[in-house]
């Protein structure tokens, strides 16, 4: 689950303006390989491994359009395309159910849920790396980012929020309903990481703060409007999944060679990218936690009222 791009700091960002709309996008791509693999009954970590490769390969051949004449090839940034296509393919929802039947104590159900995080991760992580060791024998490498690209504007990051929770929301077959509730609960997810950054957290504390707004939220307002709260809540974090400083972290490993600071550098990056999941991991099911019994407190009073009005 996952789409779009923030990159910076580790995060997801507003789809860029880079691309051409009239080109067809890795991440559709990528997406397109995944489902004719699943039509044709191909178990799933292979088709992660062959969504990474198509993802990074086309990607690494996108600056290749310059030739064509389009002026919007001349800004393509294959490491952005990459990143944003990484969060279409991480299992988001395996990480909050997983950390979810954890810290309630069902130690075997979320062995087994992290079990599927880890088999679907390292599909993503096999495929990117082939299709990275594939361009560079081509010829075509792409060089590791020095630093984290910066986020765009707020304005453009409240709006990139929207744009992948919805997209999210659709991929996942949801209604009308439920899309425009998970675009809300994302905004609102964003509002808690921006105003967590403005006092000084670290991207991974800020990111567990933001799953939490938008988890707590979420549950509480699920059973008013009549939505499923894990589908939105899933989709309102997944602006905050860590695609960028995966791919930084892969890429700086693969184009290491001689070079122990490159590859300590890219090793570093990874790391904080786990953490920056399981804060979000954590954030969200704390929220659920906490936000149950506020809505059952709530579901009462509407109950005792309605009553009472009778």
């Amino acid at each position: 689950m996952g789409r779009g791009t923030r990159i910076g700091s580790g995060r997801s960002v507003p789809p860029s303006p880079e691309s051409d709309p009239d080109v067809p996008h890795p991440r559709a791509l990528a997406a397109l390989t995944q489902h004719l693999l699943a039509r044709a009954s191909v178990p799933y970590f292979f088709a992660q491994i062959a969504g990474g490769f198509v993802l990074t390969v086309v990607a690494a051949l996108s600056p290749l359009l310059r030739y064509t004449g389009l002026d919007a090839a001349e800004t393509i940034r294959p490491s952005v395309i990459v990143a944003s296509g990484i969060v279409l393919m991480l299992a988001g929802l395996t990480v909050v159910g997983a950390a979810q039947d954890a810290i309630d104590g069902f130690a075997l159900t979320a062995t087994g849920r992290i079990l599927e995080l880890t088999t679907q991760t390292l599909g993503v992580v096999l495929g990117i790396l082939a299709g990275l060791e594939t361009v560079r024998v081509l010829g075509l490498g792409m060089s590791p980012p020095s630093m984290a690209l910066p986020l765009g504007p707020l304005p453009l990051q409240f709006t990139g929020a929207a744009v992948i929770a919805i997209a999210v929301a659709i991929y996942n077959g949801a209604g009308a309903r439920i899309v425009l509730v998970s675009a809300a609960l994302s905004l609102i997810a964003w509002v808690g990481y921006v105003a967590a950054t403005s006092i000084g957290f670290e991207v991974a504390a800020a990111s567990g703060v933001g799953a939490f707004v938008g988890s707590f939220v979420g549950i509480v307002v699920a059973y008013r409007l009549h939505v499923p709260s894990v589908a939105i809540t899933t989709a309102a974090i997944l602006p905050m999944v860590p695609g960028a400083p995966v791919f930084r972290g892969l890429l700086g490993i693969v184009e290491s060679g001689e070079d122990p600071a490159v590859l300590m550098t890219g090793v570093t990056t990874l790391v904080g990218a786990a953490t920056i999941g399981i804060a979000l991991a954590v954030g969200a099911s704390l929220g659920i936690y906490l936000g149950q019994p506020v809505r059952a407190t709530l579901s009462s009073v509407v109950r005792s009222r309605s009553r009472a009005r009778r």
